[in-house]
């Protein structure tokens, strides 16, 4: 038997001592878990232009009574592709969920935005209504969840959907939600939030390198939302991690997820003068308020612990514990199993999410 030389031997020796842990996987089971229920995911789209909606459901569920989440997408990610990967999770676990479209195109004004989206969730409950061989609409668990622009939808469909004589969302998840002032009006209007059921179980998520929204968003909405016992709420805080790599990154893009092999469309810059002019004051409007699209918009959206550990763990539960009385230990209390991350290859510990207060700074 031949030895390998000694620098050979010293040279794996160093490379193995400098392989920097991996992140932890999505678990096996559990709310984040990969122990699902269906297979396929089916989807059909519904309606027009904001009013649109995009259903999913999973396929062989014909029949079967399923809770129904309402998935409200980001500035302008009025396609799924952004969040493919969250939405089959949920799917896959056994939901029904609705993708409103919201926006027309990117000048629709923001007053339309709720409105819209409530449109969107009857047409896709009365077009699932009348498919025989598809899964029914459990009405009493019923869910939101948003991120950025669709966070502060979120939270605003807790109060529109009753309104409009549909059933009150449960379980409220506002991930990094968009509340921005501006000159000319806030970018999404947020409602009388004062008028959100006691009942509801509300989680509000902000990044700690979340450079565009901050955490502005997710603390107004935990303080405005007066009706709901602090028991019922919590406001976290998704910290980055850099122990190892990749390295986990709370950006305001974290919460996107999309499936493997997915490649960010390609920006083209905007062509003639008025629309170059328009775009350059839009950029400057958002500068003074310290906001960076262009930095956004670099900030290559994956699937990770982020992901598995945070938004849909922490969603996962929330659901079960509004619906079902389940996991609410994972959900809600600032206990250490709610706030754990999970633990890099080497056993270190993800650094744990941050319950934030009004108190803290």
């Amino acid at each position: 038997m031949r030895l390998a030389p000694p620098f050979i031997l010293l040279f794996l020796s160093l490379t193995a001592a400098r392989a920097a842990p991996t992140p932890p996987p999505q678990p096996a089971a559990g709310p984040g878990g990969a122990a699902y229920v269906f297979e396929h995911v089916a989807s059909h789209s519904t309606g027009r232009d904001g009013e649109a909606i995009t259903v999913f459901w999973p396929e062989k569920a014909a029949g079967q009574a399923l809770p129904v989440i309402v998935f409200a997408h980001g500035w302008g990610a009025v396609k799924p592709e952004h969040y493919l990967a969250w939405i089959h999770h949920l799917v896959r676990r056994g939901a029904v969920v609705l993708y409103p479209s919201y926006q027309k195109n990117l000048r629709a004004q923001p007053t339309t935005f709720t409105p819209n989206a409530v449109a969107g969730v009857r047409s896709g409950l009365d077009w699932l209504a009348h498919q025989k061989d598809l899964p029914r609409a459990d009405l009493a668990r019923l869910a939101a969840v948003g991120h950025s622009a669709g966070g502060v939808l979120a939270a605003n469909l807790a109060v529109a959907l009753p309104a409009a004589g549909l059933p009150a969302p449960k379980a409220v998840f506002c991930v990094e939600p968009a509340v921005i002032e501006r000159e000319q009006g806030p970018l999404v209007p947020l409602a009388d939030l004062a008028k959100v059921s006691p009942a509801t179980l509300l989680l509000t998520l902000s990044g700690d390198q979340d450079k565009l929204v901050g955490d502005t968003g997710a603390r107004r909405i935990y303080e405005a939302t007066t009706a709901i016992p602090a028991a019922q709420k919590d406001w976290l805080e998704l910290r980055s991690d850099d122990h190892g790599s990749p390295a986990l990154v709370a950006t305001h893009r974290a919460p996107a997820a999309p499936l493997p092999g997915y490649q960010l469309p390609k920006r083209e810059p905007p062509k003639g003068f008025l629309r170059k002019r328009i775009a350059e004051k839009a950029k400057e409007r958002l500068a003074e308020r310290g906001l960076d699209l262009d930095d956004s918009s670099r900030e290559p959206p994956v699937t990770d612990a982020l992901d598995y550990y945070g938004t849909w763990r922490l969603f996962d539960a929330l659901c079960a514990a509004a619906f079902d009385g389940h996991t609410r230990e994972l959900a809600l209390g600032g206990s250490p199993t709610q706030l754990d991350m999970g633990k890099w290859s080497d056993g270190t510990p993800v650094k744990p999410l941050l319950r934030r207060s009004p108190a803290t700074p």
